[in-house]
Formats: C-alpha cells, sequence, structure tokens
C-alpha cells in the first residue's frame, strides 16, 4: 500500500513540474489545463501519507515537504481564479445603457445538431454581438432565422471543426477575416459601434490545440495569441478579446498574453467559469476567454447552460467608462517575456511558411 502512495505522490509531483518544461509538445503542454484536478489529487496524498509516514525516515519526510511545496505552488496558480482574490475587473451595477455591450461565445460544436437548445439558450442570455465557433455550413443554414434581430454579420463557415461565425445588434466596420499563423484557421477583426457611437475593436479567436490528433505542438496556438497581444499594444481603441483560446486562463502563454496586452480578465477575483468538457465535470477547465481593456467595467459575467456542444457559453454585459473605480491591472511585460513572444511568432510563422513582419 505504501509503495502504491509513494509512486503516486510521485506522480503528482511530476505533473506539478510538467508545466514548468518549456517545451511547446502537446504531452508536455497537456499539463497545462489539470491543475485543479492535480491539485485534489495532492492534496488526497498529503493527507494518506500523513497517516503512513515514518517521522524517522529522512525519505518519507522529504517526500511530505515536496508534496507540501507543490500543493503550495498549484494553489498560488489557482487562487488568482477564486473569490478570495482581487478582482481584476471592477463590477458596476449600470445595466443596459448606450455604454454597455452584451457579448455571447460560444464553441458550438461543428457535429452538434440540437439547434432548438442553442436558441433557447440563446435567447435567453439576448446579447448584442455573438462569436460561433466551429460552425460550418448547417449552423450558417440555421442561423438565418436570427437575421432580421442581427442586421450585421461576418460568416466564415468550414467543415473542418474552425469555422467562425460572428453576429452583430451593433453596427460592424472594418471587418476582416484573418489567417494570422495557419491557412485554415480564421479569426474575425474589427470595429463594434457601442449604442453611444464608441468604437470598440474586436478580436474573434480559435487556435487550433495542441493534441496527438490535430497538433504535436502548441507553436501555432501559442504565436497566434501573442500576434494579437503585440497589435493590441499599437491600438487606442477600447479592446475586447473573445473566443476558444485552446488554452487555460493560467497558462504560461495566456498570463504572458495578459502581461503583454495589458487586456484584464474578468474571471480574476471571481471564479474558474471551466467550460470544457461539458459532458465530464471531474475533467473541465476554463478555455473560452473574454479579455477586456481597462476602459471597461463587468455588470455579468456567465458560464451559460449546456447547448449540446462540449463546450458551455459564456456570457458577459460590459460598460465602458461607467465607474470612476480602477480596475486591477496586470504585471508588465519584462523584456524576456517580448523576447520569447517574437522568437514564438516568428518560429510559427515560418513553420507555416509565413514570413514574419
Amino acid at each position: 500500500m505504501k509503495i502504491f502512495l509513494i509512486c503516486f505522490t510521485v506522480f503528482c509531483l511530476v505533473a506539478t513540474l510538467m508545466p514548468l518544461i518549456t517545451s511547446k509538445k502537446w504531452w508536455v503542454r497537456a499539463f497545462d489545463f489539470p491543475h485543479l484536478q492535480i491539485s485534489f489529487l495532492s492534496l488526497i496524498a498529503f493527507i494518506a501519507l500523513i497517516f503512513m509516514v515514518d517521522w524517522d525516515n529522512y525519505y518519507d519526510i522529504g517526500l511530505l515537504i515536496l508534496l507540501l511545496i507543490a500543493l503550495t505552488y498549484q494553489y498560488s496558480i489557482m487562487h488568482p481564479y477564486t473569490p478570495l482574490a482581487k478582482k481584476q475587473i471592477t463590477a458596476t451595477r449600470i445595466r443596459s445603457s448606450s455604454a454597455s455591450i452584451r457579448v455571447f461565445s460560444a464553441n458550438i460544436l461543428q457535429d452538434n445538431k440540437d439547434f432548438e437548445r442553442f436558441l433557447s439558450v440563446f435567447r435567453k442570455a439576448n446579447p448584442d454581438i455573438v462569436v460561433l465557433l466551429e460552425a460550418n455550413n448547417w449552423w450558417q443554414e440555421k442561423l438565418k432565422i436570427l437575421k432580421e434581430e442581427y442586421p450585421y454579420s461576418v460568416e466564415y463557415p468550414l467543415e473542418n471543426f474552425y469555422g467562425i461565425i460572428l453576429l452583430s445588434k451593433l453596427k460592424l466596420k472594418d471587418t476582416e477575416v484573418k489567417f494570422l499563423v495557419d491557412d485554415k484557421i480564421p479569426s474575425i477583426h474589427g470595429f463594434v459601434q457601442l449604442k453611444n457611437k464608441t468604437w470598440v475593436k474586436l478580436y474573434c479567436l480559435h487556435p487550433m490545440p495542441p493534441s496527438p490528433t490535430e497538433n504535436e505542438k502548441s507553436l501555432d496556438r501559442d504565436a497566434e495569441i501573442l500576434i494579437i497581444a503585440k497589435e493590441i499594444r499599437k491600438e487606442d481603441y477600447p479592446i475586447i478579446v473573445m473566443g476558444d483560446l485552446n488554452d487555460v486562463a493560467w497558462s504560461h502563454t495566456t498570463r504572458m498574453f495578459q502581461r503583454i496586452s495589458q487586456l484584464l480578465d474578468p474571471r480574476i477575483g471571481r471564479g474558474f467559469y471551466n467550460t470544457f468538457h461539458a459532458d465530464y465535470p471531474l475533467f473541465r477547465w476554463p478555455l473560452d476567454h473574454l479579455f477586456v481593456s481597462d476602459d471597461f467595467k463587468l455588470a455579468e459575467l456567465k458560464r451559460l447552460k449546456s447547448i449540446g456542444s462540449d463546450h458551455f457559453p459564456m456570457f458577459a454585459e460590459l460598460c465602458h467608462g461607467c465607474n470612476r473605480e480602477e480596475n486591477g491591472s496586470p504585471e508588465n511585460a519584462s523584456k524576456e517575456d517580448k523576447a520569447e513572444a517574437k522568437e514564438t511568432i516568428e518560429n510559427g510563422l515560418e513553420e507555416n511558411g509565413k514570413s514574419p513582419d
């Protein structure tokens, strides 16, 4: 029994250390995702080891100390996404004003045919702008019933699980479908106008995840995320970034994205808002993201009910310029961050036959 517990403890220690490895290999980056699950397993191992440790055996005591260090590290990663942490975006009670925008983002799952279920959840949310990922021609046809309510749209349906559709009640301009890294992976860029005439720069993303069936490395995903981060630094407009980034909020890449872009994460200080996998409660993590510039305040943030997809939809209501209370802010990007981002972008583009700017 003790040998099994020691092996289990070593596994927890290795799983804790794996995300610290800088490799882009999928099987390394896979350990970025289940921090909460690994923390739970580490806690079980720690409690069990306390009852079975030989206090005269330095190896046992050393293993217990290492496990305590691992638990402390895991907690430090998880802490910002709990209500115990300070909120990064200040709450506001101002809603449905001319400065507000209601956003809805969902990976609808290309093979999902439960349109009525989706429509029920969607109608209750009543968003102003909608980003739907994995949208194919079937979904495009079904969504035509929303055209009268959502007269502005950008539609790029595909059958490769990377189609994307943007619907809006609010005026859009300068919208463009871009293929930042991979010519099979589109993203939507453009401007949306609030009712008070403020223009907001909008980025809708769905980069490819690192996995044995899709991409053996995280390089393409990381490069796309960091390209957006660098572009945002040049913008003078309010910013909204939304979509399925196929990365978790606490990963090295996503945290670096925040440091470079200086965008805010409404989950910080509020909760995990795990959106994937909808069918497996014990194996969920936050893949669907919303990042905004400092001039927004948060009126509401929700993970919505299942729409028949493997992802839950996300909904938020934001208010531009509301409240005088200051938001929090991410750390500033270091020279090392900027150098690493530059190298990642260049390598990602070169692997896909594109020249860095």
